[in-house]
């Protein structure tokens, strides 16, 4: 029951309403209740349990006093709808908050670090900001700005609150500070690593809803000048809480405060009388910054100084490192190196950007640990020159500038900003994909700059209803109408893509010239098409994005003689069933496959951007020549830059289906039976704890997981395991081991992302046949080596989209198989959609299309044959917002930024999943179809400049499911140590009022059962995190000792001549895990792991990783394959260098490598460092990785040699390969052998998988045998395998399809003989004709390719 509490004082919040009824609580014997008060609000409301406890209160107060005001008490009226899930999450919230203290009790028990005390607030005098200078080596703090008002300092549960007399706040989140320093008469400094939140003081709120505080740039105008600059800030505690307190014994609050902050060991802690000195006018910062400013504009203007070394001397400036006035000298010394460098004729640079980029790494936070001449050298202009040379002197000697220079295909250099609500942090240049501006001008890539929008912290801006960001954007659209200037160049707005405007980035260009003539942004996006016709800002952006998608790869059509044909679109009852896709020649998709990685695996469907056109290309086997077929669907505007192909994605293999939240709730809904989703989750959990089992449990899991590909992780796994090693025992290995499992655990458990063996998610293309009728689908995909089921066979199938909110998202097609020959059965790794019927499919799922979208399908009938399917959303089109004028730069701008203030997708996706889970209608309830239409129009905002007002939303009920809390935070010690720290305390509110607080109840809903099915905890300490026995031989001794062991059967080896060499190598593999540390961090203070470089996935601390997190992972990946790549090139070249003197020269490397990897590195203590690890760790395992598949490939090389001489290989037959043609099966063809390279071939190839003539390769006579060429077959109508008919009868159905053309150049392609040319017939199956000389030599090459096909 609820009870309804009025005239209670307005200033009382939630927390001491409840505080103010304990005690009357308590003589009733009521335990559990819950109160709701708005604190600018004269009433609150209380919830009963039950309503004889609600009456027994009312009873005995009706009337009471709370602050000495009479405050009076009834029955609420009406009763609250949702009181049942109220009381509901009052019970499961008194159970929870007995689980905490429990764990908490158990784990105190085991010495675990102690709770927090809550603090009270500390009264201060002054409130400072400033920075540290050394000054006759004393460490003083410099004042730049002072607060005009009195202060108090709050150390809260996660942040240090700064609280003005007036309200206003500095809100001082603890991971940002480096360092606190506290003195005896209560002054305290704290260095930070990015700049605090700063609030308004409480807004006078008149309607619920209306925010009640808002974000500011700053405390001041003032302030604002040097808060962008200066991270360091104090204050002076008053003397009364600096004197003991006498009446409960303890010592002053002050040091009870500060013995509380070193026994949580959150941030370092340092007890140290520090000066204090007002910054003097001349050198105040602001007016540093605009002399260092106008030089730097001098020296661009002059090309005193190259524009790299430029930006970075100001990124010095705006990230903190230095004074600017530091930085200006640093300039002028750098100008008379360069000089005198000009005069004496050196080409080469004198300093590097990649040298004076290790400033970023190395330059240490003041601090009063630093007194020593050399530690404080780093702080002084001819300290850092020195530093600089030795820099370059060690790269230059090294392989570092090798690893910087070759930038991969796709790839290219760019500089990158970070705008916060405070600052612009300036970084790069970083590697960043191609688009095709920058193909446009590839010698004035530095021309433009990738901007940011994000916290401070470097995530997505934090919405909080409670807070108005309203000053946040207009700082934002200031930055974007006034430019960014850098380094004596002002970039201003170009545009941006789709995907950048959801992620908050855009690109800006400043001016250069080109081809004689002047590009500024106007003219740069003229030269893109035409846009004059469109007149919403919102459209005119989008289309002009179209150039700024990611494409890692670009065609030219006019070299390659490709014709581009326009065709009309599919359309019917208005539809347009073709909407976005086009189609393809083979003859140029095969010159598509030559422009591809061959990891690739020779797709046929392709996501491209052409001239004003965007969308898919799937192959049409029926089309003659060299052609492309575009769609008027397609054509977004008009363009005349015509020649290049650009390609965004490919179908290159299948997508493991993963459920979700959403789509799990609307299957629900459909009458999906509850232990279908049960059984799932049950044999993905069983899966996760088997996997530290075993080596081959792990190694399997590694592989799936794509970790460490790029080091053949796996493999060394099984093959320490054979050496009987326990790759345990190394504390690296076995944390990137438990680091992948509770990744996948943690997703399990709090995103629902449930495996489903029989689904699969790939892109839609639409059937140009017609053969397919309305609601019929065709599926077809590779099975990539066994790790997905086979596609399905005729019948019903499941098929969505996600997001997933309207319960018609979801649609039952009918799976279609089409005959043996048809030209639909060259497709792969796709779902193929009907042109057929009143409606096409797409639009009904989710809104989709043909363009890029992907789509999931289930064919489990399990659940299949169990929905009831619902009648799918049907939105009206809206109409974009137009203006009657022509478009500005500035109004495309401003959309940008309105796009930030008004993108709710995410707050209406979670709003929609509480509503569904507590109304019993679930997703069909009235609010959750509207949120459904309204999570539409979010969906369509960043097209039609529309956005949802926040106030349309349904309200949400005051308790969220329990499927929503966040799981207990990670911790990393150690370098790899990982540790999973539960949550004892209930969230409090000593942090500010403005920060949303939830309450949750048990869900009884499935996701609500999926979610405690999961005790990640006990799965944790019980099954992934296992205790391992120490002592003994070090792991790397005992893999050192079976290496010699294996050398010493290979030949003498010397290799401690090529010591020096191995570690120059090592140093550059550690200097760029250290640069991927630092880039792909949240921000660059606070540095990754090595073990999140190592397996290209970045962990969230709180939980599960944000959207940056997530796309930086993906870029982490590349950067760390890319990095062991280079390196393993070097150890292990695919040539003979021309120094090489025998033919173990690569094992020589490798094994020098590997010692210098395992030795103790006994550096002296670096005096300069930032919080980037010393002592790394991985090149172990990639040296190590490289000397295994060296001393494999020698002992291969041995083998073959001793099998040739002795005629082994009796009996084996020619091996086989399949050309992958088609996602059901392919057509085999024989393999053709240059008899005079296949010993030569095959060591290769064998050495690059490390897997041929393993010791547990099957015997020579057990090669498996395959079909003689030419052996043909007709599956059945159902089969999910075929052979494609090279004399089909059906052939003649469908114009201009030549079967035997298409595997004629599919063969051709596979066994290497094309040459770039296509045959105009199929060839016979023809066998190689051998010398006896040459029989022996191909067949133990035949044997060797056959291996490795096997074991790939």
């Amino acid at each position: 029951m609820e009870v309804f509490i009025n005239n209670l004082p307005r200033n009382l919040s939630e927390r001491s309403l409840t505080n103010h009824l304990k005690p009357f609580m308590d003589n009733l014997g009521i335990r559990h209740y819950d109160c709701n008060k708005r604190s600018d609000k004269p009433f609150g409301k209380v919830i009963f349990v039950t309503a004889k406890e609600a009456l027994s209160f009312l009873a005995r107060h009706a009337r009471l006093f709370i602050m000495n005001q009479p405050a009076y008490c009834k029955v609420s009226q009406p009763q609250p709808k949702d009181l049942k899930n109220l009381v509901k999450g009052i019970l499961h919230e008194a159970e929870e908050e007995e689980r905490r203290k429990k764990a908490w009790e158990e784990d105190t028990s085991n010495n675990a670090r102690p709770t927090r005390t809550p603090t009270s607030a500390l009264d201060a005098d002054v409130l400072d900001c400033g920075h540290w200078s050394y000054i006759d080596g004393n460490l003083t703090f410099i004042t730049e700005w002072s607060s005009p008002l009195r202060v108090s300092a709050k150390f809260a549960k996660h942040d240090l609150v700064i609280t003005s007399v007036v309200g206003s706040q500095v809100s001082i989140p603890y991971r940002s500070i480096q360092e606190l320093v506290w003195s005896n008469d209560g002054h305290v400094a704290v260095t930070l690593t990015y700049a605090p939140t700063f609030l308004s003081p409480p807004i006078p709120t008149v309607r619920p809803g209306q925010p009640k505080r808002m974000r500011l740039e700053a405390c001041d105008s003032n302030h604002a000048k040097v808060s962008r600059f200066c991270l360091v800030y104090h204050f002076k505690v008053s003397d009364k809480h600096l004197n003991p307190n006498q009446s409960n014994y303890r010592g002053s609050d002050f040091r009870t405060t500060i013995k509380g902050l070193n026994e949580q060991e959150m941030f370092w802690i340092t007890h140290y009388t520090f000066a204090i000195q007002t910054a003097s006018p001349q050198d105040a910062y602001p007016v540093a910054v605009d002399r260092l400013r106008a030089a730097l504009v001098d020296y661009e203007g002059k090309k005193t100084l190259p524009y790299s070394l430029l930006f970075n001397l100001q990124a010095l400036v705006y990230r903190s490192y230095l004074h600017p006035t530091t930085v200006l000298k640093l300039a002028e010394r750098l100008a008379d190196i360069f000089e005198t460098a000009r005069r004496s004729g050196q080409r080469q640079d004198p300093i590097s950007v990649d040298a004076f980029k290790d400033l970023f790494k190395t330059i240490d936070w003041p601090s009063p640990s630093l007194s020593s001449a050399d530690a404080l050298a780093q702080f002084e202009v001819e300290g850092i020159i020195d530093h600089l040379k030795k820099t370059e002197k060690r790269m230059r000697e090294g392989y570092t500038l090798r690893l910087n220079e070759e930038i991969p295909p796709g790839l290219t250099k760019i500089y990158r900003a970070l705008v916060t609500p405070t600052r612009i942090e300036l970084h790069g240049p970083e590697l960043e994909a191609m688009n095709r501006i920058l193909r446009k001008f590839p010698e004035h890539q530095d021309h433009f700059l990738r901007v940011q929008f994000g916290e401070e912290d470097g995530q997505d801006l934090f919405f909080n209803s409670a807070v108005s960001m309203d000053t946040i954007y207009q700082r934002f659209k200031d930055v974007l109408t006034k430019g960014v200037s850098v380094g004596g160049r002002v970039y201003r707005f170009l545009g941006f893509s789709h995907s950048s405007l959801r992620a908050h980035s855009l690109w800006l260009s400043a001016p250069f010239i080109h081809d004689g003539r002047l590009k500024i942004a106007n003219n740069i996006i003229e030269g893109l098409g035409d846009f004059g016709n469109i007149m919403s800002p919102a459209r005119r952006a989008a289309r002009i994005g179209q150039a700024f998608s990611e494409t890692p790869y670009s065609i030219s059509l006019y070299d390659h003689g490709i014709t581009v044909i326009r065709h009309k679109d599919v359309e019917r009852n208005g539809r347009v069933f073709s909407d976005g896709v086009g189609k393809i020649s083979q003859g140029a998709l095969e010159v598509l496959h030559r422009e591809i990685p061959e990891s690739k695996d020779y797709p046929n469907c392709f996501q491209v951007r052409w001239a004003g056109a965007k969308g898919m290309l799937a192959l049409d086997a029926r089309l003659t020549g060299r052609q492309i077929c575009i769609r008027d669907s397609m054509e977004k505007f008009r363009s005349r830059d015509e020649e290049h192909l650009e390609i965004c994605d490919m179908a290159s293999k299948p997508i493991p289906l993963m459920l979700n939240r959403q789509m799990i709730k609307i299957l629900e809904d459909m009458g999906a039976p509850a232990n279908w989703f049960m059984k799932l989750q049950e044999k993905e959990l069983q899966r996760l704890r088997a996997i530290t089992d075993n080596v081959h449990n792990v190694a399997t899991f590694l592989k799936l997981q794509c970790v460490g590909d790029s080091v053949h992780l796996s493999q060394f796994l099984k093959d320490l395991y054979k050496m009987n090693i326990d790759y345990r025992r190394d504390q690296f290995l076995r944390g990137i081991v438990e680091a992948v499992v509770l990744r996948e655990l943690r997703l399990l458990k709090h995103k629902a992302r449930i495996p489903v063996p029989y689904g699969v998610t790939l892109f839609g293309v639409m059937d140009e046949t017609g053969l397919l009728g309305e609601g019929e689908v065709y599926v077809t995909f590779d099975t990539v080596d066994g790790r997905f089921k086979d596609p399905p066979t005729a019948g019903p199938v499941v098929v969505t989209r996600s997001p997933a909110l309207h319960p018609g998202d979801i649609q039952i097609a009918h799976n279609v198989i089409p005959p043996a020959g048809h030209p639909l059965r060259e497709l792969k790794n796709c779902v193929v959609f009907s042109q057929n019927g009143g409606r096409d499919l797409p639009s009904q799922l989710s809104g989709g299309d043909l363009d890029g979208d992907t789509f999931n399908v289930i064919w489990d009938q399990r659940i299949v044959s169990t929905l009831n399917t619902f009648a799918a959303a049907d939105y009206p089109r809206v109409e974009p917002l137009k203006l009657n004028r022509e478009i500005q730069p500035e109004d495309m701008a401003d959309f940008f930024v309105e796009f930030m203030k008004a993108d709710h997708l995410g707050v209406i996706a979670v709003r929609h999943m509480i509503l569904a889970d507590v109304r019993d209608e679930g997703t069909l309830d009235a609010d959750c179809l509207k949120l459904a239409a309204l999570h539409s129009k979010a969906v369509d905002f960043s097209k039609s400049g529309i956005h949802v007002d926040i106030t349309e939303l349904p309200r949400p009920p005051t308790y969220r499911p329990d499927f929503l809390v966040n799981g207990p935070d990670i911790k990393i010690h150690d370098k790899s140590e990982i540790d999973m720290e539960e949550q004892y305390l209930r969230q409090d509110d000593d942090d500010g009022d403005d920060t949303p607080r939830y309450k949750y109840y048990a869900s009884e809903k499935i996701l609500g059962q999926l979610f405690r099915a999961v005790d990640e905890k006990k799965i944790w300490t019980k099954n992934i995190k296992l205790e391992v026995p120490l002592g003994g031989v070090p792991l790397w001794k005992e893999v050192e000792s079976f290496m010699l062991k294996r050398i010493r059967g290979i030949g003498q080896v010397r290799w401690q001549h090529r010591l020096d060499e191995a570690r120059r190598i090592r140093e550059s593999y550690e200097d760029a895990i250290r640069d991927a540390m630092v880039e792909f961090a949240d921000s660059p203070t606070q540095p990754l792991k090595e073990l999140e470089v190592v397996m290209g996935f970045i962990l969230n601390k709180k939980g599960i990783q944000s959207r940056r997190q997530r796309d930086k992972s993906s870029k982490l990946s590349d950067a760390f394959a890319r990095i062991t790549k280079m390196v393993t090139n070097v150890l292990r070249p695919s040539t003979p260098p021309e120094e090489a003197t025998s033919e173990l020269h690569a094992l020589e490397l490798c094994l020098a490598c590997f010692y210098v990897a395992v030795e103790k590195k006994n550096r002296p203590k670096e005096s300069w460092k930032r919080q980037v690890a010393t002592d790394l760790e991985s090149f172990r395992l990639v040296a190590g990785s490289a000397l295994l598949l060296e001393i494999k490939a020698q002992e291969q090389k041995i083998r073959l040699r001793h099998a040739a001489r002795s005629g082994g290989f009796v009996g084996v037959r020619g091996g086989s390969r399949v050309a992958g043609r088609g996602g059901r099966g392919g057509h085999r063809q024989p393999v053709h052998v240059d008899v005079n390279t296949a010993a030569q071939t095959a060591t290769l190839q064998s050495a690059v998988t490390g897997a041929a003539f393993d010791s547990d390769s099957p015997s020579s006579t057990s090669a498996p045998t395959t079909p003689s060429s030419g052996a043909n077959y007709t599956p059945s109508s159902g089969s999910d395998t075929r052979d494609a008919i090279f004399n089909s009868p059906t052939a003649g159905l469908y114009p201009g399809y030549q079967p035997e053309l298409v595997h004629a150049q599919t063969a051709a392609r596979t066994a290497g003989t094309s040459g770039g040319q296509v045959p105009s017939a199929a060839p016979a199956n023809m066998p190689v004709k051998l010398t006896p000389a040459d029989l022996m030599a191909q067949l133990a090459a035949q044997y060797a390719q056959m291996q490795i096909y096997q074991r790939k």
